[in-house]
């Protein structure tokens, strides 16, 4: 295993999220509801709560009596936590590492803070490699754990990197076919597939499907969950034909187990309807996203991730039927909500400005779309690194915009 933790994140910059037309849809998002999916299939520990402080009265001959209570926030009560037990049993101490990772899980939690829990967690995992090894269970509890902090933050690079050893180290001491090293194979596909190498994902999504049928049989839910991943890569790998036939089949399963508006349901119609985009079948695929974005503004509300990616994807469709005035406030809004829940240099957001300055281009504002084009040209150089294809694309953009117009 290499020690990834050593990297400056700040020198990782990397991409996620994809652009130019239509968007993949997971079922997950960064909220609440991705809270709780966490807990139940990638077996992260439940988010560690507050404490509160007692005063009680102590008078000889009479029963204790308590005459206030000082709640603690999560963040209090675990920093307290940690630099106790590190004063007491020393940094490297295992129940010290626990309370760290405590606290990382705490901060990770509050919107904004993701980059400072991954410091957190490093440390963790820097102190589990060395006391316990790198093939301990809580040492890849810990990189599991970083692994997908590290492709929230958007610090793709090094995400692939902390899957792809988590993935190996479990696959060497529990075996394939054990949950946790299906979850890491997951996370480390839908790394590659935001890095857009999704020819080298779907092979791990299709694995994974795989062995969790055959473990679980067709209609549990972590099998249904991998069957929408690997239809979303196959859809990321161009296979149009093929990602339309696993959706027809995986919708219906997933509206007999939670019926239509769930959020699962309304991401595999997401990316039924994002096919459909790329197949040429405009009308469909405008009737089945605005039922899509219906259902997930119902369930999980209009900020939250998937909403987003299936109004970029109606703006695709407005966008193929010529239809550009109608796209063009549709992306306004998913920039700008993407902006508020990831930040304005997010690879997301990124990708999200390039589609806005497309559509633009169409409805001759030039000058907006050379400025967005402008950032989007930096940014891609600061993500990939320069030459990069998207980078050279939104270069040639902008030289036609300064040269024809």
């Amino acid at each position: 295993m290499s020690r990834w933790w050593r990297r400056k994140a700040a020198q990782e910059d990397t991409e996620n999220g994809a652009g130019g037309g239509a968007e993949a849809a997971e079922p997950s998002g960064r909220n609440e509801t991705r809270e709780q999916e966490r807990e139940q299939e990638a077996g992260r520990a439940r988010r560690p709560g507050g404490a509160h402080i007692t005063i009680t009265e102590v008078t000889e001959g009479r029963p204790q009596e308590e005459i206030a209570r000082i709640e603690i926030s999560p963040e209090e009560w675990h920093t307290m936590r940690a630099r106790g037990v590190v004063e007491r049993l020393g940094p490297e101490h295992p129940d010290a590492l626990d309370a760290v990772r405590d606290l990382a899980r705490v901060i990770a939690s509050i919107p904004g803070r993701g980059e400072e829990a991954v410091t957190f967690y490093q440390e963790v995992a820097r102190g589990q490699w060395t006391v316990l090894g790198p093939h301990h269970e809580e040492t890849l509890r810990t990189s599991a754990e970083l692994a997908d902090l590290l492709h929230e933050t958007g610090q793709l690079r090094l995400a692939e990197s902390a899957w792809r050893d988590t993935f190996r180290g479990q696959a060497e001491t529990l075996g394939r076919d054990h949950p946790d090293t299906l979850r890491s194979a997951a996370g480390l596909a839908a790394v590659l597939e935001d890095l857009r190498r999704a020819p080298e994902a779907e092979p791990l999504q299709r694995d994974v499907l795989e062995r969790r049928t055959r473990l679980l049989g067709p209609d549990h839910p972590d099998v249904l969950t991998a069957a929408n991943s690997h239809a979303a890569s196959l859809l990321k790998c161009g296979r149009h034909q093929e990602c339309e036939r696993a959706l027809r089949g995986l919708v219906p399963r997933l509206e007999r187990r939670y019926g239509p508006d769930h959020e699962r349901t309304a991401a595999a119609r997401a990316n039924l309807g994002a096919v459909l985009v790329r197949l040429d079948r405009h009308t469909e695929a405008e009737t089945q996203l605005r039922a899509v974005i219906r259902s997930f503004e119902a369930t999980v509300g209009p900020h939250h991730e998937t909403t987003f990616t299936a109004r970029n994807n109606l703006a695709a469709v407005l966008h193929a039927m010529e239809r550009y005035e109608e796209a063009v406030p549709v992306l306004r809004d998913v920039l700008a909500g993407r902006v508020a829940l990831n930040g304005e240099d997010h690879p997301i957001t990124v990708s999200t400005r390039d589609n806005l300055a497309n559509v633009l281009i169409d409805v001759e504002r030039y000058d907006e779309a050379a400025a967005l084009l402008e950032r989007c040209v930096r940014d891609y150089r600061r993500i990939h690194g320069p030459g990069h294809p998207r980078q050279r694309a939104a270069e040639e953009k902008l030289a036609w915009l300064r040269d024809d117009t």
